[in-house]
């Protein structure tokens, strides 16, 4: 039990509403025992004149979850100064907003109802079950605003109280199927510059892709997992390739010796000696005169030279 509160609308109330919240008159005893909630009706509408509310601590069940089977009890006070009535026209429905936990409290701080969907009792002597499955399913769907034990809007004409025991003595048992996630699986790939699909793993052109997530049960293969061929295998994801090396020539380093070009420099420059002597010794002169080439001239005139300076030593 989460909290429980019930609240009153007063005989004066209900003749001059509406009324400022306030204290029940003296006049007006209530006729519930401390600790208990009250039910009762009392006008000639299908409204209620006393109605509690009980909430119920949901927060162990994950989201997603599936009640199975959701009920609680209660139990009618035997103590005399309770105005029990038999077979009171109890249901119970579903309010439509958050409401204080108030024993007692104004009628105008008790929350709206909505009774488009009510349930009976299953009543075994002062003990009145309530299955409300349904209820409990919209508590974990949505929000969590209890259930309110009313007056049944078709009864318009039979007055009646009844007080069950307090919040402590109220039992509920509750059976679900828990929330499963969906395991995470690999998406195709689509190409959006060819416009193909390919698996994780293949190659393609490349280009963008988008990925588009995959919706909670939407597993591809599903029908494989639970026994059926036509659901197909998982996508598989293929491991990372390793790249192959390829051997590389080695590399060996430069020799010193002159290379081609040297060799064909060298060679040139010989042809061009040689062509010089022959331009040099293209005059022939006679023996008598000093003949012999221009080279011949200079090699004999440098000899006497030295010879001159030889005997002047």
């Amino acid at each position: 039990m989460l909290q429980a509160a019930w609240f009153w609308q007063t005989a004066y109330e209900q003749a001059n509403p509406p009324v400022a919240a306030g204290p029940a008159p003296v006049t007006e005893p209530s006729g519930v025992p401390d600790g208990d909630l009250a039910v009762a009706h009392s006008s000639n509408d299908g409204s209620s004149s006393k109605m509690p509310a009980l909430a119920f601590d949901l927060g162990a069940v994950k989201p997603g979850s599936i009640v199975d089977k959701f009920t609680f009890s209660v139990t009618v006070d035997s103590d005399p100064q309770a105005a029990n009535t038999p077979n009171p026209a109890v249901v119970a429905c579903l309010p439509t907003r958050l409401w204080p936990a108030a024993l007692g409290g104004d009628y105008t701080d008790e929350p709206a109802v909505d009774c488009s969907t009510k349930v009976a009792p299953k009543i075994d002597g002062s003990t009145y079950t309530f299955e409300i499955t349904q209820f409990a399913q919209q508590w974990l769907d949505d929000q969590n605003f209890g259930v309110a034990l009313v007056n049944d809007p078709d009864n318009t004409s039979t007055p009646f109280q009844v007080a069950f025991t307090g919040a402590k003595t109220v039992k509920a048992t509750m059976t679900y199927t828990p929330g499963t996630t969906a395991p995470p699986v690999s998406a195709p790939v689509t190409d959006t510059t060819s416009g193909t699909t390919s698996g994780a793993g293949s190659t393609g052109s490349s280009g963008p892709v988008s990925v588009p997530a995959p919706a909670v049960g939407d597993v591809p293969g599903a029908g494989a997992v639970a026994g059926n061929d036509s659901g197909g295998q998982p996508p598989q994801v293929a491991p990372p390739s390793t790249p192959q090396l390829k051997p590389v020539a080695k590399v060996s380093a430069a020799s010193s010796a002159p290379g081609r070009a040297f060799w064909f420099g060298a060679a040139a420059f010989a042809l061009l000696l040689l062509l010089m002597s022959f331009v040099l010794g293209a005059e022939p002169q006679p023996v008598g005169t000093g003949g012999g080439s221009r080279l011949d001239r200079v090699l004999r005139g440098a000899a006497t030279d030295g010879s001159v300076l030889a005997g002047r030593s």
